[in-house]
């Protein structure tokens, strides 16, 4: 399921955007969720979206310092700016934009940006292991794992930066996994691929 927000402090455009997303991934039978939100701060109060649909000019907070404060926590949601405002496109991709589309917004370039974020995330999907961690959902890249231990009661997924704790079973995350993963005891996992 892919997790998306829309944040526009506008509510009659905050409304039409959500509908036009929603009625292009019904048509292509996309399963979603979609939350929206009427400014910077609600949304940083919750968690990690797949993908996010912001306006630049907002108030308390705009679009772009938004995205930065996301981008600073480590959100790695893939960002699409709706704005009036050419002028802030090229700041957009400092902070990884995906894209930037100018209102009024053309329903074929919306869909056409949609289908190919839906199609990066499902080959993201499918090269990731998906847990929760608490209320955040975590996708991390097989390549990133070096592999995984059960410890008190909790997994704990090591990669080169950092270890992730979360609680689950080896045995239900077993079959999830890639052949290059290996268990090798009741209480690890390794990646072959990292030796």
């Amino acid at each position: 399921m892919i997790r998306i927000a829309v944040c526009e402090d506008e509510s009659v455009l905050l409304e039409q955007l959500t509908d036009d997303i929603k009625n292009i991934l019904n048509k292509y039978s996309v399963l979603y969720s979609i939350k929206a939100y009427a400014n910077g701060n609600a949304l940083l109060a919750r968690e990690k979206f797949d993908i996010l649909f912001l306006d630049i000019a907002m108030q308390p907070i705009d679009g772009l310092e938004l995205a930065r404060r996301l981008r600073d926590r480590g959100d790695e949601s893939k960002l699409v700016f709706i704005t009036t405002h050419r002028q802030y496109a090229i700041d957009a991709y400092n902070v990884q934009a995906f894209h930037y589309l100018i209102k009024p917004v053309d329903l074929k370039k919306l869909e056409a940006v949609l289908l190919k974020l839906c199609s990066l995330l499902k080959v993201e999907y499918e090269h990731a292991l998906t847990f929760c961690q608490g209320t955040l959902v975590r996708r991390i890249p097989f390549e990133q794992i070096l592999y995984l231990e059960v410890m008190n009661r909790k997994i704990y997924l090591h990669k080169r930066e950092e270890d992730i704790p979360f609680y689950g079973k080896l045995n239900d995350l077993e079959p999830m996994l890639p052949d290059t993963f290996f268990r090798c005891h009741r209480s690890y996992i390794i990646n072959f691929n990292h030796e």
